[in-house]
């Protein structure tokens, strides 16, 4: 989104690292609005109205108020921690731990040298032959579809896994720490867990992106919609930031099963403990099924209530301690699992 020439030389005039901070924030931020392959490029947003009225019409009373009003309610747009995770997206753009800790760390261009290794062990083992296939309309449409899959699949496995191991919680923690749910809660994640999330795709997505430029010739012509990648394109059009929302939209019991609605969504960030651990997946409900940890919503809106049970509800109630408190406590269970008493006991000597 372009800025006024002013502005602009402002910014020019700026030092490292004044400069690129104001300009992810004054720039970069305002241009999602405009940027396909953002959560809130603007036909994304149209269908968050559309499919919310309709969710409101459908499975909510009318409580006398404007469509807005129901839209945006004050008591969840104006509670303190949808306040919380403005400031969280904004000093992230700020400071950028994650953009430092994901791109520089385990970023995508440590995924694409993995690639490019796993393309050229293959080449060395196997060779390059002649037989290598060329691209068609129909497979570029397969190995799109099987990308998906396995990108989908790597975020289920960071998603699950950073709820069963004890210290990779303590990180996704804070997004379930959410006391209501708005898209801007999106983004409320702690850097680390970015950072994992690369692992487990350097560990699943490259490899496969190294086998696919050693079977092919050339690159796959993309598949898109508005200019980014069809499959992202057409989740965010169903209205998948209703998932973090206060409304509820289900798929129903067919869909629901191989689609993660934002009903699902949200059941998943619920306190009640027969929605502990359900419904880990982003895109596919498939995973969910296949391991056993799908929840299925009936006809009727289940009411819920957001946040981590058990958990102080000011554990992480300010900014700093978002990014702090999941260190603490990570510091205190590895206390704990090095107690002497905890330790395995030794052979006494011959």
């Amino acid at each position: 989104m372009p800025l006024p020439d002013s502005l602009q030389s402002l910014l020019a005039g700026l030092p490292d690292p004044i400069r690129p901070a104001l300009t992810r924030v004054l720039v970069d931020l305002p241009g999602s609005l405009v940027e396909p392959r953002s959560h809130f490029y603007w036909v994304y947003l149209i269908t968050f109205v559309v499919i919310g009225v309709w969710g409101l019409a459908r499975y909510y009373p009318h409580n006398g108020h404007s469509w807005f009003a129901r839209l945006f309610p004050r008591e969840v747009y104006r509670h303190p921690s949808a306040l919380l995770d403005v400031k969280l997206l904004l000093m992230n753009r700020l400071i950028a731990p994650s953009a430092f800790l994901t791109r520089v760390v385990l970023g995508s261009g440590l995924i694409s040298l993995v690639a490019l290794w796993t393309q050229g062990t293959l080449e060395h083992s196997l060779g390059r032959h002649a037989e290598a296939f060329e691209w068609s309309v129909l497979s570029s449409t397969l190995i799109v579809i099987l990308l998906t899959f396995v990108r989908d699949f790597a975020t289920f496995v960071t998603h699950a896994l950073s709820h069963k191991v004890p210290l990779l919680w303590e990180f996704h923690k804070v997004h379930h720490s959410a006391a209501v749910l708005t898209p801007l809660t999106i983004y409320r994640k702690h850097p680390i867990y970015n950072l994992f999330g690369n692992f487990v795709d350097l560990m699943l997505v490259a490899p496969l992106q190294g086998l696919v430029a050693w079977l092919f010739i050339g690159e796959a012509q993309p598949l898109t919609l508005f200019g980014a990648n069809l499959v992202f394109s057409l989740f965010h059009f169903a209205g998948a930031n209703l998932r973090h929302s206060h409304i509820w939209v289900s798929f129903g019991p067919v869909l629901g099963r191989i689609f993660i609605s934002p009903a699902q969504h949200q059941i998943h960030h619920s306190r009640a403990l027969e929605h502990w651990d359900r419904n880990f997946g982003e895109v596919f409900a498939l995973w969910d099924w296949m391991f056993g940890t799908l929840y299925l919503p009936g006809r009727q809106r289940e009411v819920l209530q957001f946040g981590v049970a058990g958990s102080s509800p000011d554990e992480h109630d300010t900014l700093w301690k978002l990014y702090w408190v999941p260190f603490a406590n990570c510091a205190a269970i590895l206390k704990r699992w090095f107690r002497p008493e905890n330790l395995p006991a030794q052979a006494p000597s011959p």
